[in-house]
């Protein structure tokens, strides 16, 4: 049986484990804001979260992507789902600011469209991209600063 101090102990460790274990977690943010993203051509509504994300792109493709900030830093790649085999590669860094573009909103029930305006955030490429062939072997790579391309090679 243990006695009255020991059980104290126990009763204090088991509480600073839990204490760490709470405080240790990251918190998952919903970002408010669509990110456009360029090389898939679409805007996505994100969260920003710690961990790799996969995201079913289409029935050809996934994404696999670590979002850094709501505003847009990224690293991102693009996946056959029929092989696993990569497509592309590459880090985006944040948007510089909020853009707003015309857009198209589409009634389910009717099927009419009507203009509106919307606001994403679209982020720049920095760094090396590497593009795949279908077998996933390296054909090119690009160096991006500043959403700029800067060099391009086999």
């Amino acid at each position: 049986m243990i006695d009255q101090r020991r059980f104290k102990r126990l009763l204090i460790f088991i509480w600073l484990c839990s204490a760490n274990a709470l405080s240790a977690q990251v918190k998952i943010q919903d970002c408010p804001q669509y990110i456009f993203i360029d090389a898939v051509g679409s805007a996505m509504r994100l969260e920003s979260n710690p961990d790799t994300v996969v995201i079913k792109e289409s029935e050809v493709y996934y994404l696999k992507l670590l979002l850094k900030s709501c505003k847009g830093a990224m690293y991102i790649e693009r996946h056959l789902r029929s092989n696993n085999n990569i497509v592309f590669s590459g880090n985006y860094m944040d948007a510089p600011k909020l853009d707003t573009v015309d857009a198209w909103a589409v009634d389910l029930m009717t099927g009419n469209r009507s203009p509106y305006k919307a606001t994403h955030y679209k982020p720049l490429r920095t760094g090396v991209w590497k593009f795949y062939n279908d077998k996933g072997e390296l054909l090119k790579e690009e160096e991006y600063v500043g959403g700029k391309l800067i060099s391009s090679g086999n």
